[in-house]
């Protein structure tokens, strides 16, 4: 029977053949803020779809039985990274995230794996939860993630599209790269450099994505030429760059993502009927956050480990009123929540009227409040002239950033997610735009 030390939505599952062999490591990870449970051999292998809804990273100590525990981390790398603990002949491309030795203190191994649950693609929050919606997508992601058909991954902005994907490819078990393609940016003019390559760094989507998953963000935003490139690679397996007597061949899985109901990809008439029923040979859809309500404690869990962010702690009232907010940017809106909890409120109980100022984003700057109350001119000029630099002084680019990161999350949500309208809002280029968000590792799915 597993052991939570926080909650059975760990984010680290230790795997040994005794829970005293992973004692020192569960204390230096849970030192280190995050959820942690342990889990004998045997319930890991009763349990291998619940270690992918419910865990981030899963750690296996294969320090006395080498063959047994080695074929279980075989199946566990499969569904979520692994970290394998053993002086055996592993290497890291056997589907193992990475191989230590046995001999790496638990200090040493449980800062790996905070630097692991640090970055952004590894094992993304978003499909946690145990709601019947969330579990029927996340079924439908195992059950395809074994076959090569083409996916079309539908739902609204922030709902876990990207999540989805990274899923679908980490299932797969292909040695390739998971390469995105964020369809809004590619002009008429550019898609056969962004297909086959330049002469510079970009090798071309084509040679990018062999052996891996491609997935095209926002399908319906692609370019007219490009959906005629995509249809011949979808019905004949290959194209010709112009000039070029070699036939490139796609050697991806192909995985769409479109935040339009499957209906309305039809009616808008951006995406060619033929090219449609190509790429939707196997449609999945993610839900909304507010048809899992239930899912909000889990997610808020998640979202929060492995940061060095306090958990918030909310009491009755805000949770009540968390699980009643409409979420129109779902799942996006949540975590942006949270950090502003977590930066406003550290280590402080969260009560109805904290949660109220925090759901709302032009009430999140107290200074901004105060200016409000001060007079009639609201526009953002007067705002900014009437903060006031603390007596402690600033991280001025760290501010910068976090402004300028907000604004554009903001412009973004207002238009729909849709990079041209948003630029529009900000006064920029829509390529400065693209560049912004390269930056700051913003979706536009």
């Amino acid at each position: 029977m597993a052991f939570a030390s926080s909650d059975h939505n760990a984010s680290v599952r230790v795997v040994a053949a005794s829970r005293d062999l992973a004692a020192a490591l569960l204390a230096e990870l849970a030192e280190l803020g995050l959820s942690v449970e342990f889990v004998a051999p045997a319930d890991a292998a009763d349990d291998l779809a619940g270690s992918a809804s419910r865990c981030r990273v899963v750690v296996v100590l294969d320090t006395q039985d080498a063959a047994s525990l080695g074929a279980l981390a075989r199946r566990l790398a499969v569904r979520l990274p692994c970290v394998l603990v053993s002086d055996g002949a592993y290497v890291s491309d056997e589907g193992f995230h990475s191989v230590v030795p046995a001999h790496t203190t638990p200090v040493e191994l449980a800062s790996h794996v905070r630097r692991l649950l640090a970055q952004r693609d590894v094992a993304p929050p978003m499909l946690g939860g145990d709601s019947a919606a969330i579990s029927q997508a996340r079924w439908l992601i195992e059950r395809v993630a074994a076959n090569a058909a083409p996916v079309l991954l539908y739902g609204e902005v922030g709902t876990g599209k990207s999540s989805a994907a990274a899923q679908i490819h980490r299932l797969s078990g292909g040695r390739g790269a998971l390469v995105r393609v964020q369809c809004a940016t590619i002009a008429d003019d550019d898609v056969e450099t962004a297909l086959f390559g330049d002469t510079g760094t970009h090798p071309g989507y084509l040679k990018a994505s062999a052996g891996g998953t491609l997935v095209l963000e926002e399908v319906t935003e692609l370019a007219p030429a490009f959906q005629a490139r995509l249809l011949q690679l979808l019905r004949t397996g290959r194209c010709t760059r112009p000039g070029d007597a070699r036939a490139h061949v796609l050697e991806a899985r192909l995985i769409a993502t479109t935040r339009w109901p499957l209906r309305a990809v039809m009616e808008r008439g951006r995406l060619r009927p033929d090219l449609y029923h190509e790429l939707a040979v196997f449609p999945i859809r993610l839900p909304a956050l507010r048809e899992r309500p239930g899912d909000i404690e889990t997610l808020i869990d998640q979202l929060c480990s492995g940061t060095s962010k306090a958990t918030p702690r909310f009491d009755a009232s805000a949770l009540a009123d968390l699980q009643r907010h409409a979420w129109p940017g779902n799942l996006h809106e949540l975590s942006n929540v949270i950090e502003r909890l977590a930066i406003l409120y550290p280590g402080v109980s969260i009560n109805r009227a904290r949660l109220e100022a925090c759901l709302h984003v032009e009430c999140t700057v107290a200074t901004q409040a105060r200016a409000d109350e001060g007079g009639s001119d609201s526009s953002p000029a007067a705002r900014i002239a009437a903060m006031t630099l603390p007596e402690n002084g600033v991280d001025l680019r760290s501010l910068s950033e976090r402004l300028e990161k907000q604004l554009i999350e903001q412009a973004l949500a207002r238009h729909g997610r849709v990079v041209a309208h948003a630029a529009r809002a900000l006064g920029l280029r829509r390529t400065t735009l693209t560049e912004k968000l390269r930056r700051y590792a913003i979706r536009t799915d």
